[in-house]
């Protein structure tokens, strides 16, 4: 005795409907998929003002003291922006406070840099 094989002849076609049913059924609402969306999210309504982005601090840190805190200084200056566009106020005021963080202790070790490399030259004369 032998099984009864697929319909179409292709070996990986989906089985056949039961006699008399339709699939879909005819009385089942359409689905529709919502399309991805690609390109930048239009920001939701935040409330307050936005918090500080700290660019030119972390541009100044970076050519002037010390470039990898100034780099770090710049992701988190960056972070406002984008978080603040997202409608996610609170992270944007974490992402501002730490890019001042940031950039102040590079401020200050580039300043400590300086000053030592300074102290080195004055001492050869």
């Amino acid at each position: 005795m032998s099984t009864p094989g697929p319909s179409s002849g292709d070996s990986n076609s989906s089985p056949d409907p039961p006699p008399g049913r339709h699939y879909p059924p005819p009385d089942a609402p359409p689905v529709y998929q919502r399309p991805p969306t690609r390109g930048r999210v239009a920001p939701k309504a935040t409330q307050g003002t936005k918090p500080p982005t700290y660019w030119w601090l972390s541009i100044v840190v970076f050519v002037f003291f010390w470039f990898l805190f100034g780099a770090i200084g710049m992701y988190y200056s960056a972070q406002v922006s984008t978080r603040w566009g997202y409608g996610d106020a609170l992270g944007a005021q974490r992402a501002s406070k730490s890019a001042l963080i940031v950039n102040l202790v590079g401020l200050g070790f580039g300043i400590l840099f300086w000053i030592f490399l300074m102290s080195l030259g004055s001492e050869s004369e």
